[in-house]
């Protein structure tokens, strides 16, 4: 099967939680997003797909305890998933088996496709090896609105939420405004997210250079000598 990624965060029933706490995995060249949520007492799951040229939408029903002493965890349960899109009604439900091995930066899902309706793969087995869908730097290291921005392949702008500080001086200041007043600081290693209000959006450019404006209301430099990202949504 050929996959390509269309994510609509609109079309989702997935609330992601106000806390940086979802994981996000896509496939190497970009065209499959899945979104775990482990901090929860129930992991909540929900991907986006294409297959044979169709748009997907899925959740599954899964159980699964993350193994903090190994750094592998694996998640079994149900999924179901439809068809989005004109034309006669198509589901597919089956069983779903995800491990994700974060000392070996892997994560793959197995689909075991059972049932359904219309559904065209029933008996088949898919799996799919995913990566973490981080925001990746230009060739000065800065990590730009149309990639922070973008990550979930343009149908709706959101800003990336999860970063950790780099700096190598053991601290970064975070600004009221580009290169402006310092507001507060972070010390290397911290976690930051950010910011969140209706547009859902929190970069700004400033003489070519992008800042970020964290959830404390201030802005760092969006460059990897300050920041990275870290794969928490």
């Amino acid at each position: 099967m050929q996959y390509r990624y269309l994510l609509a965060l609109s079309a989702l029933s997935f609330a992601f939680p106000a806390a940086a706490s979802a994981a996000v995995y896509t496939t190497t060249t970009g065209q499959t997003r899945f979104v775990l949520d482990s901090s929860r007492s129930k992991p909540s799951v929900e991907y986006v797909s294409r297959i044979q040229g169709k748009d997907w939408i899925g959740s599954a029903n899964v159980s699964g305890v993350p193994v903090p002493e190994s750094g592998v965890s694996r998640y079994r349960g149900t999924f179901r998933d439809f068809r989005t899109g004109p034309g006669a009604e198509q589901v597919c439900t089956g069983m779903i088996d995800m491990i994700d091995n974060r000392p070996g930066q892997r994560f793959s899902v197995t689909w075991n496709v059972t049932g359904g309706k219309a559904c065209p793969v029933i008996g088949q087995t898919v799996t799919l090896n995913l990566v973490a869908a981080l925001p990746r730097p230009d060739g000065r290291g800065d990590f730009t609105p149309a990639s922070v921005d973008q990550w979930n392949g343009g149908t709706q702008s959101s800003t990336w939420r999860g970063w950790r500080v780099v700096s190598a001086d053991g601290f970064l200041n975070c600004r009221a405004t580009p290169n402006g007043a310092i507001r507060r600081t972070y010390n290397a290693g911290d976690p930051i997210t950010a910011f969140r209000d209706r547009s859902g959006l929190a970069m700004t450019t400033f003489n070519g250079s992008p800042w970020l404006r964290t959830a404390d209301n201030c802005l760092v430099r969006a460059n990897t000598r300050f920041v990275q990202p870290t794969n928490s949504f």
